[in-house]
């Protein structure tokens, strides 16, 4: 990772501070494009928004993952960990937490902690595991304030399944309620043919039992009046290379399911959790993926402003909300931008036709606001309008300063996006 971390580190942290700086963002607004009556209320908007503050935070302050990892000896816990980190991991566990029915470990590597888990240490082999036992790992996990359960199952196995899932459905209701749980089937690199390693070279046998493997736990976990979050599929098999002095690297990469596992902990877990793992393990696409959570946020902040009787939006206020979205996707990519900059490549983005969206009802109207001569210029806009605009604007962006989309790409980008907007409004 090295300076490329860093400087993604440093540059999130940036935009995090959007808040002790959006002041400033607004005063440079030019006085004809909006009111200073329209200007005080959009900063109250952004500032009281839960959303974005929440962003904000997790980009400030990025944390790494907790999870609460429950299985039996020989799961593949570490070997999981190893797999979502694409790094061969230290254990490291210097915490004492007053059970023996958990251990507590952080996974680092290069002196950068990349999880922290709870290991309940194969709580269903116990014959000890009682209410005392129940009550003294409640408030070990509570202090711990973990992101996520993973509840993990070798493929190959079948027995004290059932009673694996009543221990962690107690386990759940008692310390962990409202937490996602995570069912992953482990090791299905092992089933028949086990001598295939490759996931790109399964055969149909092997993905039709692995199939079959993933509806029989969603099949006992509704037995017992659970429904998981998800329950994935995975295979951690790694082999590693000696390194004098240095990590080990890959030297086999068997892994199946793990992105799909990862995409998954991106979405449900705490922004701050997420942006860490994404910073850790996914540092070449975190920037497409904080510009579409901002793209998001400010899609439903453009939708609120639309609302507001007090703002009176048109499309010159909205401008400016749009600008700011642009301003930071492109300080994601490396680059800076001025208002006036911003500005005008949205007016472009609207004259490479955005569908009905408000790219459209800027391109119709782009002399106004490419010269900013009449004040408020512009016309009411509906929510919807204002929110897919600034959807699509978004995405648009994202194209062209992440991934250098030329013109003739960027038209196909906006009319999806618009069909995205619709689909999901």
């Amino acid at each position: 990772m090295g300076n490329q971390f860093e400087e993604m580190r440093q540059r999130l942290h940036h935009i995090g501070n959007l808040s002790n700086y959006i002041e400033d963002l607004f005063t440079k607004l030019p006085g004809n494009l909006i009111s200073e009556k329209q200007r005080k209320k959009m900063m109250k908007i952004m500032m009281d928004d839960e959303d974005l503050q929440n962003l904000l935070d997790g980009l400030k302050n990025p944390r790494p993952p907790k999870f609460v990892l429950v299985g039996r000896t020989g799961v593949g816990k570490s070997s999981l960990i190893n797999a979502i980190s694409g790094r061969y991991l230290a254990e490291v566990s210097d915490v004492e937490i007053g059970t023996k029915e958990a251990k507590r470990f952080a996974y680092e590597a290069d002196g950068h902690t990349y999880f922290e888990v709870i290991d309940t240490r194969g709580i269903g082999e116990s014959e000890t595991f009682d209410t005392n036992a129940e009550d003294a790992l409640k408030i070990v996990i509570q202090s711990f304030e973990p992101d996520a359960v993973l509840f993990l199952q070798k493929a190959a196995e079948r027995a004290h399944i059932d009673k694996d899932i009543q221990i962690t459905k107690r386990l759940m209701k008692k310390a962990a309620e409202g937490l996602p749980l995570i069912g992953v089937i482990t090791q299905v690199d092992e089933l028949n043919p086990s001598r295939i390693k490759e996931p790109d070279s399964y055969p149909p046998e092997k993905i039709r039992l692995i199939a079959e493997k993933t509806e029989q736990l969603k099949r006992i976990f509704a037995q017992e009046g659970m429904e998981p979050a998800a329950i994935l599929p995975v295979s951690s098999y790694l082999e590693w290379t000696e390194q004098d002095g240095g990590s080990p690297n890959i030297a086999f990469d068997g892994r199946y399911g793990i992105e799909e596992l990862i995409d998954f902990l991106e979405d449900s877990l705490d922004i701050r959790a997420a942006i860490h793992l994404s910073l850790s393990i996914r540092l070449n696409t975190i920037t497409e993926r904080i510009a579409l959570r901002f793209t998001k946020v400010f899609s439903a902040l453009a939708g609120t402003v639309a609302l507001s009787p007090l703002i009176a939006t048109d499309i010159a206020v909205l401008l400016a909300l749009q600008s700011i979205l642009l301003m930071i996707i492109a300080f994601l990519s490396g680059r800076e931008l001025d208002f006036k900059t911003a500005r005008e490549v949205i007016v472009s983005l609207g004259g490479i036709g955005a569908t009905g969206f408000t790219l459209r009802m800027i391109a119709q109207q782009g002399s106004k606001f490419a010269n900013l001569i009449v004040p408020g210029a512009g016309s009411a806009i509906s929510a919807s309008i204002a929110s897919g605009g600034t959807y699509a604007i978004g995405k648009a962006a994202m194209a062209y300063f992440l991934r250098g989309a030329d013109e003739s790409e960027l038209k196909e980008i906006v009319k999806q996006a618009q069909k995205e907007f619709e689909t999901n409004e």
